[in-house]
């Protein structure tokens, strides 16, 4: 995936601002190395998920992968898209991805840096609303719809 120093520069400046000593970021292969929090290049996905488990609030690029990790453990979610014009993904389906989360039960979302540190607030202030939870398994009708457009293109 592409790096997304943006993301981390911002945390990392949020983090200093705030004084704190808990935050942990998993920053790829950006350029960018935080001064200010504890970071890894990657974590396998072991590991990725006990650093979930054990986080208090998760803040993450706005992929389905991230928002299914947070939801399975019951964690609120802070997105920032990942922008084209900046070289952070091929293209700018995170900013429907995240308009389209906006609202759901423990996902908040940055739409500019500028959002990031009063969402993060935000999302410490607001308790996880878990009777939203998302369902393991897509709605049956949504699954015959599917199964019959595979037919039909058969």
């Amino acid at each position: 995936m592409f790096p997304f120093d943006r993301l981390i520069r911002v945390m990392d400046e949020w983090t200093a601002a705030q004084g704190r000593t808990d935050v942990f970021a998993q920053i790829g292969n950006g350029t960018y190395e935080p001064k200010h929090m504890k970071w890894t290049r990657k974590l396998d996905q072991l590991d990725f998920a006990k650093t979930v488990q054990d986080s208090e609030l998760i803040v993450a690029h706005a992929g389905m992968g991230s928002v299914i990790m947070a939801d399975q453990y019951a964690k609120p979610i802070v997105l920032l898209p990942r922008i084209q014009e900046q070289g952070e993904h091929t293209t700018d389906h995170q900013i429907a991805t995240a308009a389209w989360l906006r609202g759901k039960p423990g996902i908040h979302v940055a739409d500019t840096d500028a959002d990031l540190p009063p969402s993060i607030e935000l999302a410490f202030a607001t308790a996880r609303d878990t009777s939203g939870k998302w369902a393991s398994a897509a709605n049956p009708e949504f699954l015959t719809k599917i199964r019959q457009y595979v037919l039909d293109s058969l």
